[in-house]
């Protein structure tokens, strides 16, 4: 409850109702679920509030249907239930447990009806199933679904023994299991990513179901109960929190199970949870979904190595038998590659070294090495760098940028560990900013890194390619909470940034004319007749008239609308912008026209 200034606290004494069975929980859920919002509990204490309450529920329903069974048979909670983690209207995920000897089969068939019917007349829904102990663990070790919901059974009534024991039996197996589990376990997370998306990039994420939703958070806890490796915690726990909050408030809206925020949903949910503006709470989703997904990829990344190492033949493996420990190979000056992951050296000063944040990201992307949890957070305890950065550390951001094949893993290592905004503050105010425009599948930041990893494929233009990069790291700077124009906007930005990075006046100048005009031979190309000699006077006056600007803002176009999506470089707009392009490159040759600003 509230205390006297207004704030909730975790230790208060909340009223939760104790009905007698399950005729009225339905409604006891739904008052106790708006008493837990009006009062501004938070969502952890709602949530295992809601939990106790239909546990409670469950078990005096148990008491009335099962006429004193106290042995050979068992009621169990799993899924959100189990877990403590149940929203306003979450299903009722339940499983019937007996021992196969104690009761006859139709004496467990005729308890079940007595259990299920008064649940589904109460308007609950119900996920149920009725098994006995052995056939509990046949199904765990057939049915990867109803193995993850198993590993979170909770006794609620009758022999709680026999549930425990099963639960323990669950765990063994899983274990026992982990070289058959753990691939089914990825397999299962890809196709998940493939049908429902990644939740930082939707616009109408499902919150379960999208890579880094409620169902990754779920693998974590099947990853680490087998054993071969730990989940991290921390940042994963709050973004996993959060999440469930934004599904109980959606919940609270419709008056039912649903983990789909429609955008017709948006603006109501957003309020809910405080923010005044729907973009913010899809940022913030954005945000739980990167930090859920990053933590998946390194606990399944843990998991493979373990079984790597426990292999015969493998280095770990060697390394036991000769009695020896695996080597550390020096990759960059206070950094070693061990084992296929970039670590700090031992006895290394991370504390007075202000270029070792890029040198581990730049390292990282140029060798592939994962960065280890324990870089990262030393990473953060670096000094800042001077300002104007130094040429090292703007050489080592040029080698970031040229790692096309890792870059998108390392930048998004380095910016969960808040190392991005700290060298580039301007990034903050695009950080999971989501796009509403229909080509695009990123969020502003995401697609800016995308079309980075896109300029490899420029080969062909002869060009700054690190100009180019760059100014597509940049292009989209300016799409800001406010952002009128965001071209105009972006370029503002680009002189104070690029004087901070040390860059020349030329580069300066260059990568603001690209940011303000690089949507221009896009739009000349697809508005304008690109064969009037009126269009390719414009589209030169935007670039100065420099043949080698005009040659970047092709390349800059194409990896601008590629990164969107499929649907902003089709073949039509690519012909559109080539007859365009080639016809005012000719002219700025004739002219002899390749000079600087």
């Amino acid at each position: 409850m509230p205390s006297r200034d207004g704030q909730f606290r975790e230790g208060s004494d909340a009223e939760v109702p104790h009905p007698e069975g399950v005729r009225d929980l339905k409604r006891l859920r739904r008052e106790l679920a708006d008493t837990l919002y009006r009062d501004g509990a938070p969502g952890k204490y709602r949530r295992q509030a809601l939990t106790d309450l239909t546990i409670a529920a469950l078990s005096a329903h148990w008491d009335e249907a099962a006429d004193g069974l106290t042995e050979g048979i068992a009621l169990g909670a799993v899924g959100s239930l189990g877990r403590g983690d149940s929203g306003p209207y979450s299903d009722l995920d339940v499983v019937l447990i007996h021992d196969g000897r104690t009761l006859k089969s139709d004496e467990v068939a005729e308890l079940a009806q007595r259990l299920w019917y008064p649940i589904w007349d109460a308007g609950l829904e119900l996920d149920y199933s009725s098994r006995s102990l052995t056939e509990v663990r046949q199904v765990a070790s057939k049915d990867l679904a109803a193995a993850s919901g198993l590993l979170d059974l909770k006794p609620v009534a009758g022999d709680k023994e026999l549930a425990q024991r099963a639960r323990s039996l669950i765990y063994q197996d899983w274990r026992a299991a982990a070289r058959k589990r753990l691939p089914e376990l990825f397999a299962a997370s890809k196709a998940r990513a493939e049908r429902h998306g990644e939740l930082a990039y939707l616009i109408e994420p499902n919150l379960k179901e999208a890579r880094g939703g409620l169902r990754d958070l779920v693998s974590l806890t099947g990853l680490s109960a087998t054993w071969l490796t730990d989940r991290p915690h921390g940042a994963v726990d709050e973004a996993g929190a959060h999440v469930m909050d934004v599904r109980d408030a959606i919940q609270m809206e419709v008056g039912r199970p649903q983990n789909v925020l429609g955008r017709h949903l948006a603006d109501e949910v957003a309020a809910l949870m405080g923010h005044d503006d729907p973009d913010d709470l899809l940022a913030s989703l954005a945000e739980a979904g990167r930090e859920i997904s990053y933590a998946l990829d390194m606990t399944e990344r843990g998991a493979r190595r373990s079984l790597e190492r426990s292999g015969v033949g493998s280095r770990a493996f060697l390394a036991r038998r000769r009695a020896r420990a695996p080597r550390h190979t020096v990759v960059a000056t206070g950094l070693i590659d061990v084992d296929g992951e970039l670590a700090l050296a031992p006895s290394y000063d991370a504390t007075s070294d202000a270029l070792l944040p890029l040198r581990a990201a730049a390292t990282a992307a140029s060798t592939g090495l994962t960065i280890t949890p324990t870089l990262l957070a030393t990473l953060q305890r670096c000094p800042a760098l001077p300002d104007p950065w130094p040429e090292e550390a703007r050489e080592h951001l040029r080698e970031l940028l040229r790692g096309s094949a890792h870059l998108i893993a390392v930048w998004e290592a380095i910016d969960l560990a808040g190392l991005i905004v700290r060298g580039l503050p301007e990034w903050q105010g695009v950080r999971n900013r989501p796009q509403r425009s229909p080509i695009h599948r990123f969020t502003v930041d995401r697609h800016m890194v995308e079309s980075v990893v896109l300029a490899a494929k420029m080969r062909k233009y002869d060009i700054d390619h690190d100009l180019l990069r760059f100014a597509l790291l940049v292009h989209d700077i300016g799409k800001r909470p406010g952002a009128t124009d965001h071209s105009i906007d972006g370029a503002v930005l680009i002189p104070e940034m690029g004087r901070r990075l040390g860059l020349s006046p030329q580069t300066i100048h260059d990568v603001e004319l690209l940011v303000r005009q690089h949507l221009t031979l896009a739009n000349l190309a697809t508005t304008e007749d690109p064969e009037d000699p009126a269009t390719i006077e414009r589209l030169l006056d935007a670039v100065e008239h420099r043949v080698e600007l005009l040659d970047t803002l092709r390349a800059l176009t194409e990896c601008d609308a590629r990164a969107a999506g499929p649907k902003a470089w089709t073949q039509w707009r690519e012909q559109l912008v080539n007859t365009l392009y080639t016809r005012a490159r000719a002219v700025a040759v004739g002219r002899g026209e390749v000079g600087g600003a």
